[in-house]
């Protein structure tokens, strides 16, 4: 293969790592639930994030901005790494390990802004030896940890971010291996980046254990073998332009499955939300049970209409739709009545609170019915309220 097939295969891996780690950095709030370490965390991705598309430019050549940039980060890197381990164990690194990645940010980040090119091959070899020293540091520091001091849920938290230093360190030399001496077909840092945001996105699913997930990377792979298998039939190519497409493949799969439990994630915070305040609701009467469906179901402009607001209205008509199915959705009846409630409180769903005095509650796009398509977490909080309405009324 070309250089140009090897540069597009290094920045479509690259693309992808961006991506991946921009999708955990937008559902942080949902993965960390910690501030300082949810900072920490975001500063780490956006370091990568930046790296991943600065050496896109640096790699094509196009200008000192690109290479200065990817310079700057990469020297951050194990800084990065181990501001983030300190966050997660609770505890201060030893001053060696700090001193030594806190110097080689500095000195390394320094070279990489002036750019001299009679030092550049040294600059690169001493990059790759201190990113290699610092990450096994802060890996040992991980290993080495008290786990005695750390909750069952932060030390499985711990074990998962550590799972992608097996493929950090080796896969990072692949980085520098574009020489005469050792020409690697692919630069193989992106993937473990890609590793370390699937392994993040996870990291709070206490059911997802650890045989899940390495038969997940096991899928994954084997999926990838058996594509290249097949376009290798279908086009010719040599071991090199193989491993490039297997790369590619390997990539956007795990794009594609941060991407889908990440979705994943976000219907199951909104279910266990709607379940927390189902459990925690206080109160009675209809305006505890407006408050329950604001909150549970995500709809902070649900309205409560009450009776008297109803006037001019077939009231016994409405009981009996309602009684039918307690829960109405824009555009699932034809019923005119129902229709014109929809129209006139501009909502999308109708609940039932009580049939006698008849109270509804109108809800514009609730978040947990747009995550639930059975629509059986909004029966189950629309059960809750009637229930806390007819409390307050016996």
């Amino acid at each position: 293969m070309t250089d140009t097939a090897a540069f597009l295969a290094d920045t479509w891996v690259s693309v992808c790592a961006a991506l991946g780690a921009t999708v955990v950095v937008l559902h942080l709030g949902d993965l960390v639930h910690r501030p300082e370490i949810a900072r920490r965390f975001r500063f780490c991705l956006w370091v990568l994030v930046v790296l991943m598309l600065s050496r896109i430019g640096h790699w094509g050549g196009w200008g000192w901005f690109f290479s200065a940039t990817a310079a700057c980060c990469a020297a951050l890197l194990p800084l990065a790494a181990l501001v983030l381990a300190e966050g997660l164990l609770r505890r201060h690194a030893p001053p060696i390990l700090k001193l030594t990645c806190a110097w080689g940010a500095v000195i390394l980040g320094l070279l990489g802004l002036l750019q001299f090119s009679s030092l550049e091959v040294w600059r690169l070899t001493g990059l790759l030896l201190f990113q290699l020293l610092g990450l096994s540091g802060v890996a040992i520091f991980v290993l080495r940890r008290d786990r005695d001091s750390l909750s069952p849920t932060e030390n499985r938290t711990v074990n998962r971010i550590s799972l992608s230093f097996l493929l950090i360190l080796p896969f990072l030399a692949t980085d520098y291996m574009r020489e005469a001496v050792v020409d690697a077909p692919v630069r193989l840092g992106g993937v473990a980046v890609l590793v370390l945001c699937w392994l993040s996105i996870g990291m709070n699913r206490s059911g997802l254990r650890g045989r899940d997930i390495l038969r997940s990377f096991g899928i994954v792979f084997l999926v990838t073998g058996l594509l290249t298998l097949t376009l290798s039939g279908l086009v010719a190519m040599d071991m090199r332009a193989g491993v490039q497409v297997m790369t590619v493949v390997v990539s956007t799969l795990i794009l594609l499955a941060i991407w889908q439990a990440a979705i994943a994630l976000r219907i199951e915070d909104r279910q266990l939300v709607a379940l927390r305040e189902i459990a925690e609701a206080k109160g009675q009467g209809p305006q505890a049970s407006l408050t329950l469906l604001r909150r549970a179901a995500g709809a902070p402009d649900a309205v409560l209409v009450k009776e008297v607001d109803l006037s001019g209205m077939n009231l016994g008509d409405l009981r009996s739709r309602f009684s039918e199915a307690p829960v109405q959705q824009l555009g699932s009846t034809g019923d005119e009545q129902v229709n014109w409630l929809f129209s006139r409180f501009d909502a999308t769903h109708a609940v039932l609170l009580s049939a006698d005095p008849l109270r509804l509650v109108m809800l514009s796009s609730p978040d947990i019915a747009g995550l639930d398509s059975t629509g059986a977490a909004l029966h189950a909080v629309q059960r809750m309220a009637s229930v806390l309405v007819a409390e307050g009324q016996s």
